[in-house]
């Protein structure tokens, strides 16, 4: 799915697959609601695979952004 494509105004857990396109895997209402799906899919890969993103409807004027994409901040993980 291009940026373009995604929901607006909506908490996302998406998969990046290549430069401007990404798998949608799940929207949500609230950051948290996202931040935990995000690490729980995670922590089944092992690896930051799948981020959660807020998308932003465009602003009035903006230089033909068809969507901003905001990353919830990941949290840090001790090595063991």
């Amino acid at each position: 799915m291009k940026l373009a494509e995604l929901p607006l105004d909506r908490w996302l857990v998406v998969e990046p697959l290549a430069f401007n396109e990404l798998k949608l895997v799940s929207t949500h209402d609230a950051q948290k609601e996202a931040e935990v799906e995000r690490d729980k899919r995670n922590k089944d890969v092992g690896r930051h695979r799948y981020w959660a993103v807020r998308t932003l409807a465009p602003v009035a004027g903006a230089q033909g952004c068809a969507a901003g994409v905001m990353h919830a901040k990941q949290p840090k993980h001790r090595a063991n």
